[in-house]
């Protein structure tokens, strides 16, 4: 095992990717000359920056849930402010490289048997690139002897700084969380004519969102969200329809060796925030079964 960072490269379309095996993270980003994501100047653990959410993929309530057959649990409090247990247990624990190619890795990690997740897992995960675009993919196995509550998301923040002017969110997303002051979700309200609609595209300077959506178009098993620039250039996240949500989070303070930028955190995620309480697209996994899933990134031109 090691922490040493893990540099992809595709020398056919000059992309290159830059992975911490600490939480799996993805650091920078460059497909076909085109800086998509840019490494932090320092680490700000506070900000999740590429690392991988699991199993639980947001928020938990107060720490604690419940399961199917009475037994109240607890997780540790790590968001102390709005007292929930935050992404997971895997974000920080370092991850072992199981196969790597100049343009490939292969991740893997042991997720024990602990007090308030009595439950063993095995996650994997791959990085490739191919064709100037990124693919990302899991697979998590239950090793339990009982089912297991289990969510997974993706926290990559896609920089604006190579568009050359304003850049443009959209999603076909249908509705959104209505979250309280903690950022649990109490309900969804339809995106139609609000301040939250996508659809044809807000503005990310400034945009001021925290936000995790759902009801998402999925064409062919597919949902995109775009970062567009006026000429319809851009960027798009592509996920497979087991992520039936995405988690969207602008900053315009993301410190980067050049200075502050405007950036976009596109989270797939396959469950909502607090899951683990609403159950809501909670995936249970069956003792010995797996479960996985694929997205990824690339340009639109």
């Amino acid at each position: 095992m090691t922490n040493s960072l893990i540099t992809l490269t595709d020398l056919a379309t000059g992309s290159s990717a830059t992975i911490s095996p600490v939480g799996a993270g993805i650091l920078a980003l460059e497909l076909s000359g085109i800086k998509v994501i840019e490494q932090l100047a320092k680490d700000l653990p506070e900000l999740y920056a590429g690392v991988v959410l699991a199993p639980w993929s947001s928020r938990i309530a107060g720490g604690k849930y419940s399961l199917p057959d009475g037994r109240n649990l607890e997780v540790p409090i790590n968001e102390p402010e709005r007292n929930n247990a935050l992404h997971g247990l895997v974000y920080n624990r370092s991850f072992e490289i199981k196969r790597k190619s100049d343009q490939s890795v292969e991740l893997t990690i042991d997720i024990a048997e602990s007090a308030g997740y009595p439950f063993s897992l095995k996650l994997a995960l791959s990085y490739e690139l191919e064709d100037g675009e990124l693919f990302v993919s899991f697979a998590v196995r239950n090793l339990s002897n009982q089912k297991a509550p289990f969510g997974i998301a993706f926290h990559p923040y896609l920089s604006t700084s190579w568009a050359k002017g304003p850049v443009l969110l959209q999603s076909d997303a249908k509705t959104v969380l209505d979250l309280d002051s903690n950022l649990i979700a109490t309900g969804k309200i339809p995106t139609a004519s609000s301040a939250k609609d996508l659809s044809v595209g807000k503005k990310v300077l400034a945009a001021g969102l925290d936000d995790d959506y759902t009801d998402l178009y999925f064409e062919k098993g597919i949902a995109t969200t775009k970062l567009l620039t006026e000429d319809g250039s851009g960027v798009v996240v592509w996920q497979e329809d087991i992520f039936k949500h995405i988690v969207v989070y602008t900053t315009d303070s993301f410190e980067t060796d050049s200075g502050p930028i405007s950036a976009v955190a596109i989270e797939p995620s396959t469950s909502e925030v607090n899951a683990f309480n609403s159950k809501q697209d909670l995936i249970w996994l069956e003792p010995n079964q797996t479960r996985s899933g694929s997205w990824g990134i690339k340009l639109l031109k």
